[in-house]
């Protein structure tokens, strides 16, 4: 319990509610209480009155969030009523202090920018009072303090700011690569389930036999897609503290599984190693996993039918992986990327973060190639 005390937040709400029970706490002991020593207690008027006083320096930090300025408004008033009437302003100033905070930590950009003009001209009248307080530093300390607090909630107010950016960049990229994992998962299944399915339809009327093959390739098909989709899920729920679990992850190792459900769907595939297989970070592999698979799909897709090879070249770098069909490559002056790119401009972006490189486009003589290059360790 110990240990784990410091990760321990309090509620932002709680936060408020328990500094401005301290600041009211605080200003009540400044209240002239009519049991106090003659002398020393107030008429009922006088302390109904402290009483106001210290409600309006404290109350309004319940919202301190919400309206800022506000609250720093009311501190203000509260040491301006108190300082001339020769009450203790104590717990006036800290409340103008914790008020200033509160102003560049959470007011909009307007309020945070007044802060600022605010801030200067605190700073400038402590250089304007510092000679001219004929030996009492008090004026120059108060601005002083005052230009602090309001630049420490200048300082906390940006660095939230850039925790926020940080946090959405962070989600951005999750989203991202769930995308592309989503993408390269279904959209592989669902092609060659098209394919299998047009086949069992042409085939149902003169070759049963054919039509059910068809079929039962449609049924390992959809039950491989489930599979990679609850890994997805899997993976995208909360890890434990080892981290997350990437033993269920395809590997390199199941690509020629790829290659049968390519060649169950018309494709004629085949699968060439160079060099000496050996294993690659997660990463890597489950990279080079969707570099064929998104090429094999595409295949699929628009060279149905047409001769795949699938090269994989280990090198003391890394990796190359090579696919290549002899389909109809793409028209001269178009993109060089089948089906719109999306999903090869999602694998560019998983060989860039892993410091590689792809390309994508129309082969020498004929067809369409893909070239990925992923580093590795020797």
């Amino acid at each position: 319990m110990w240990k784990a005390w410091p990760q321990r937040r309090l509620r932002a709400e709680t936060v408020d509610r328990l500094l401005a029970a301290v600041l009211l706490a605080w200003a009540l002991f400044d209240v002239p209480w009519w049991w106090r020593p003659p002398g020393h207690g107030g008429s009922a008027p006088v302390i109904l009155g402290v009483i106001a006083l210290a409600a309006a320096q404290s109350v309004p930090f319940l919202w301190r969030r919400q309206q800022p300025a506000a609250v720093l408004a009311l501190a203000g008033a509260a040491l301006a009523v108190k300082y001339p009437a020769g009450l203790n302003i104590w717990s006036a100033g800290a409340a103008v202090l914790a008020a200033a905070y509160g102003l560049g930590a959470y007011g909009s950009n307007t309020v945070r920018r007044a802060g600022r003009a605010l801030a200067a001209c605190a700073l400038l009248a402590v250089f304007i009072t510092l000679p001219a307080d004929n030996g009492s530093h008090d004026p120059a300390i108060a601005c002083a303090l005052l230009a602090i607090a309001l630049g420490m909630g200048e300082v906390t107010s940006a660095h939230s700011d850039t925790a926020a950016a940080a946090a959405r960049h962070t989600q951005d990229m999750e989203r991202a690569r769930l995308a592309r994992e989503l993408h390269d998962v279904v959209a592989h299944q669902l092609s060659a389930i098209a394919v299998q399915a047009g086949a069992a339809r042409l085939a149902a009327a003169g070759d049963p036999q054919a039509a059910a093959a068809a079929v039962a390739a449609i049924e390992r098909q959809a039950r491989g897609g489930l599979t990679e989709l609850n890994q997805l899920v899997r993976e995208l729920q909360p890890a434990a503290d080892t981290g997350p679990d990437t033993s269920q992850q395809p590997r390199l190792g199941d690509i020629p599984g790829l290659i049968r459900r390519a060649r169950e769907s018309g494709l004629r595939a085949e699968l060439r190693v160079d060099g000496e297989p050996r294993p690659l970070p997660a990463a890597v592999e489950l990279a080079g996993y969707r570099v064929v698979q998104e090429s094999l799909t595409n295949a699929i897709r628009y060279a149905a039918g047409a001769a795949a090879t699938v090269r994989l070249a280990y090198r003391d770098d890394g990796i190359m992986v090579e696919v290549t069909d002899d389909g109809p490559g793409a028209a001269p002056g178009a993109a060089p990327i089948r089906g719109g790119g999306a999903g090869l401009a999602g694998l560019r972006e998983r060989a860039r973060l892993l410091g590689g490189q792809l390309e994508a486009g129309s082969a020498a003589e004929r067809g369409f190639a893909v070239r990925a290059f992923l580093p590795g360790p020797p």
